[in-house]
């Protein structure tokens, strides 16, 4: 299929630095819209799209269906600046190179940043092809609570050594050429997904 017959479902205008921010939201929560809203601000963004996902390759479990997660991102995250989308299933996407690369066929013009958690980069070496996301896209790091240590010292902290940005410099990070990471601190929010399944699935039994 043609990636821009894609475009009808969101629009972003040439030139502009949009933040991808991926994830299976089971469910979103306010840590989500926290990092968003940090991300804009501290990147200088133009937009955030959140790209929920089918399912999590590195999850055992699946999440809940596709269509209550997107109605539930939707009502949570009510910016006129951040999208919510399905992408990854619309185009048959599950790994995040691959859905870097589809967003970037889609949108040639456009300066795409992957954003994550502390949490995440402490595990992104085991990403499928996570050098490649590294040499697509400069990456947007946030800190979450308990993460900020494993991170800075994840094994993939240590091989980009050479081409983390300051965070002084993170509103410039949208124009870096990749490889190119930012690590930021930001409010702590002690939310996270698991923990609200846990807690969702407890007030069941």
């Amino acid at each position: 299929m043609r990636w821009d017959a894609y475009q009808n479902g969101f629009h972003v205008e040439p030139g502009q630095a949009v933040g991808l921010l991926g994830g299976s939201f089971d469910p979103p929560h306010a840590g989500h819209v926290n990092l968003t809203l940090e991300a804009l601000r501290r990147f200088r963004l133009d937009r955030v799209i959140w790209l929920v996902s089918p399912g999590n390759p590195l999850k055992a479990r699946g999440p809940a269906p596709l269509d209550e997660r997107m109605a539930a991102a939707r009502t949570l995250m009510d910016h006129p600046r951040v999208i919510v989308s399905d992408f990854e299933a619309r185009v048959g996407t599950r790994c995040t190179a691959r859905t870097i690369a589809a967003m970037k066929e889609a949108f040639p013009a456009t300066r795409f940043v992957w954003l994550m958690g502390a949490d995440n980069l402490a595990q992104f070496h085991l990403w499928d092809d996570w050098r490649g996301i590294a040499g697509q896209v400069p990456i947007g790091v946030l800190a979450r609570p308990g993460s900020r240590l494993a991170a800075r010292g994840s094994v993939a902290a240590t091989v980009l050594r050479l081409s983390r940005l300051p965070a002084r410099d993170a509103g410039l990070l949208a124009r870096a050429a990749p490889p190119a990471w930012c690590f930021v601190n930001m409010p702590m929010s002690p939310l996270s997904s698991s923990a609200l399944r846990a807690r969702r699935a407890g007030a069941k039994t």
